[in-house]
This record gives C-alpha cells, structure tokens and sequence, in this order.
C-alpha cells in the first residue's frame, strides 16, 4: 500500500472517530436532559400531591397511638403517659417520618420522676409507636426536719413524687431517720447526700423482710473517711428499739464487708430462734452486731430512764 494510500484511510478512520465521540456526546447530553426533565416534573408533582401523602393517617400519629408498656406498677398513680406527653408540650398529631421522632420521645419520658429508664422507643407503620420503660420503685420514707411527714425516695435516693403516697401508704415503708440535709433537687432527682443514697440502698436490700422482722427505721451508725470522701456505715431499728448494727449499704467489691443476702440469712435465723423477733422476750431492748463468721453477737441495751421531774 503507497503512503499515500494510507494517509487517505488514516484520515476516513479520524473522521468517523470524530463523528462517533460527537454523536455519543449528543446521546449523553440528550439523556441527561430527558432525567432532569423527569427529575423535575417529579419534583414538582410531588410539591403538589406530597403533603397529602404525608398527611395521611398512615404517617400521622396521635397520642392514643403511642403505647407505653409495662403498665404502670401499683404504686405509681400519676397518669406517666399524660403527664409526660403534656410537659413535652405535645398536644396534636406527630409525624411518622420525623427522624428525631424516637429521640424526642425517649427524652420526655426519661425526664419524668417514675421513670428510672427509657428501654426502648419504636416506630411502627401503619402509625404507631411503643415506648418501653423501667419504673421506679419506693424503698423508704426520709424523715425531714421540719416535721412535715417523710419524703419518699427509690433505692437510689430519688426523690419520688409525694402525692402519690397518701399517710397510710407512707407508713407501710421503713423510716430514713436523723438524716441533716434537705433535698438538692426537684422530684426525679438524687437527694444529693450520700448518707440518704446508702440508707436508701439499704433499705431496697431488706424490703422483702422489712415487716416480718418487725423493723422500723434506718439512722446513720457511723461517718468514717473514704477514698470517695466520706462513707456511712447504718443501723437497723426495730419498733421496740433493738438496734442492729447492719454495716456498709450494699455494693460490688465491699472489702471485709458481709453480703446483703447473708446478714438478711442471719437475721431470719436469729429471729427464727428467739420466737419469730428480733426483740428480747423480756422486751429488753438489744444491740445485735452482725458477724463475719456468720453468726450474730448480741447484748443488752441501756433503756433510757424518763429524767425525774423537778419539784
């Protein structure tokens, strides 16, 4: 083949390359301008036919629709949903599609005071949303100064909402007594003193216990040093005034400490063996410490002599 030749070929085949690159250009410019053109018509469909959609009773929930479980426990007779749902200033119809939906829900509840936790928020189609939460549960009754009736607090030292406790029901709790310090919080919140919290603990421990043991009130026994700055180690009274020397409030990694479950085994057993009580027979009152070895040490206890009256 001449060089000539070739050259005339070389040129055809640029040509057609050239055509090709154009045409295919042309195609791809020609589509993208057919999806824009779907893109926006959709767009502008969906401006109009959009919020009828949404607002359809699929998407849209009201608070009848939002289920919350377990049913609240005996001693909770505040309306939790309600009250909830009301301080989160939700009144109307919520969104389905709202991607907060679950956060905003799951922070109302955890903010109320029988909530101890929010276990989980889920949504649901068609409209629907379960809320599961934990509830708080009353351990005892704070004595205050001022001589205005016990204060209810959970085994945490939470102070829980009074007007749930009518005098009868704030009887059947152990007393949290000689206790110095006022609440730091609102109702919901932890007392704010370390002396309340492991009293409080305390008294969760032996809930179970508490009435068939004839007990009554949990004080302060000793304030000692600790690494965290200060610990309490309490007393259990009961209602003749036997006072056992119960220890530290329960805990993980309680040093030298006996187990909850093991002083409450010695105690049943004790009362067990001193006809069903704690007290003396004799209705002395005793000083009961509870022992590592797995027995309990008992003495007798001063009775407080009314002082005679002066001429």
């Amino acid at each position: 083949m001449s060089a000539k030749k070739r050259q005339v070929e070389n040129g055809d085949a640029a040509v057609a390359t050239r055509e090709g690159g154009a045409r295919s250009t042309r195609l791809l410019v020609f589509g993208i301008v057919i999806v824009l053109l779907l893109g926006g018509s959709s767009y502008l469909a969906w401006q109009e036919v959009g919020p009828h959609v949404l607002a359809g009773s699929q998407y849209q929930l009201d608070v009848d629709q939002i289920r919350v479980s377990p049913a609240p426990p005996a001693w909770v007779h505040s309306d939790v949903k309600g009250e909830t749902l009301r301080h989160a200033q939700v009144d109307g119809p919520l969104s389905l599609l709202d991607r907060e939906l679950t956060v905003k829900l799951a922070a109302a509840f955890s903010a109320h005071p029988w909530v101890s936790k929010v276990e989980r928020v889920s949504k649901h189609y068609p409209a629907g949303v379960d809320v599961v939460l934990v509830y708080r549960k009353p351990a005892a009754m704070v004595e205050v100064q001022d001589g205005a009736g016990g204060l209810p607090v959970d085994g945490e030292g939470v102070l829980l909402p009074t007007k749930d406790f009518s005098v009868e029901d704030a009887q059947t709790y152990p007393r949290i007594s000689e206790i110095h310090s006022s609440p730091s919080g609102t109702i919901g919140a932890s007392w704010g003193d370390p002396c309340v919290t492991g009293a409080a603990q305390v008294a969760a421990a032996i809930a179970a216990d508490w009435r068939a043991l004839g007990l009554f009130r949990i004080v302060p026994d000793e304030r000692r040093p600790a690494r965290s700055g200060v610990e309490y180690t309490f007393a259990l009274v009961t209602n003749s005034g036997t006072k056992i020397h119960w220890g530290r409030a329960p805990g993980p990694h309680l040093r030298g400490e006996v187990a909850a479950a093991e002083k409450i085994s010695q105690l049943k057993r004790y009362a067990a063996q001193n006809r069903g009580s704690l007290d003396d027979p004799e209705g002395q009152p005793h000083e009961i410490t509870i022992s590592s070895a797995g027995a309990l040490l008992s003495s007798p206890r001063p009775r407080i002599e009314p002082l005679p009256k002066s001429d």
